[in-house]
């Protein structure tokens, strides 16, 4: 019998702490997110842009890319000027609400990864900002 709850309890904990699954997962990234340094804009056409409120003072230049959840890992690419492949992060979404968003990077490959990287990393936090409007959105 206390085989039981305990089993009881331990599946409780598990199916409260998954994640929804990436459709939902991909609603709420929707939106533009504050780091520690940049800004970083998930639009719902799976296209991404740092410091978007930059847009024009950059000429539409800013860094930018493709996006995609499997498997509850964000999943964004992107290609440096000038390079012939592109460049992938993969972070493990650990945390996702309408304010924060919680992750860790597992991996980083392609042009332009950092030298020394430890991967996995620290857990980072990024909270929701309410979007400016862009002359590409429509």
């Amino acid at each position: 019998m206390r085989a039981a709850l305990v089993f009881l309890a331990l599946t409780f904990a598990a199916i409260a702490g998954t994640l929804p699954d990436d459709a939902v997962l991909s609603q709420r990234l929707v939106g533009t997110w504050r780091g520690s340094r940049h800004d970083t804009r998930y639009f719902a056409d799976g296209t991404w842009m740092t410091d978007p409120q930059d847009y024009e003072l950059l000429g539409g230049q800013n860094s930018h890319g493709r996006w995609r959840i499997e498997n509850a890992k964000l999943i964004e690419t992107w290609r440096f000027v000038g390079e012939l492949e592109d460049a992938q992060v993969i972070e493990e979404i650990i945390a996702i609400t309408s304010h924060v968003l919680k992750f860790r990077t597992l991996s980083q490959d392609g042009p332009g990864r950092p030298e020394g990287l430890v991967l996995p990393s620290g857990v980072y936090t990024l909270k929701r900002i309410p979007d400016a409007k862009l002359p590409r959105d429509k």
